[in-house]
């Protein structure tokens, strides 16, 4: 994947975020490994931004969006709730934007197919759940 394809991701998510419900404020940070900082009034959230485009296989695969959740360029590692708290999935093509929490991000790679984000409250459903699972793991 390109740098702006990521940069194009990155833009997205916090375009989203400031259209959810809430008083939330972004800050682009692109760093290793987090992106955007998300706060409001109670606390605030690092977020880590995976993107992807529809993906067309050769090998006979149906297209669909393939999601490389591992950090690191020798190492892969998956994100970890000391470092960040939500890991947003960006459909780039769709324009759309899945959130979940660190805890929920179990494999190194994932597929979703072409009209998994495609609810009109997708975006909105996994913010609140993502958050709801970071406010549980902060208290």
């Amino acid at each position: 994947m390109s740098t702006k394809t990521g940069a194009a991701g990155e833009f997205i998510v916090c375009s989203s975020i400031l259209q959810l419900n809430g008083n939330w404020k972004i800050v682009h940070t692109p760093q290793d490994r987090i992106d955007v900082l998300a706060f409001d009034d109670a606390f605030f959230l690092r977020i880590s931004v995976k993107t992807s485009r529809i993906n067309n296989d050769a090998d006979g695969r149906k297209p669909s969006y393939h999601f490389q959740n591992g950090s690191g360029s020798k190492k892969k590692t998956l994100p970890n709730a000391g470092e960040i708290d939500i890991v947003a999935h960006c459909f780039l093509d769709d324009r759309r934007v899945g959130y979940y929490a660190t805890e929920e991000v179990r494999q190194y790679s994932q597929r979703r197919a072409l009209h998994y984000a495609c609810a009109p409250s997708f975006e909105q459903d996994t913010w609140d759940r993502a958050v709801q699972i970071v406010q549980g793991r902060l208290r």
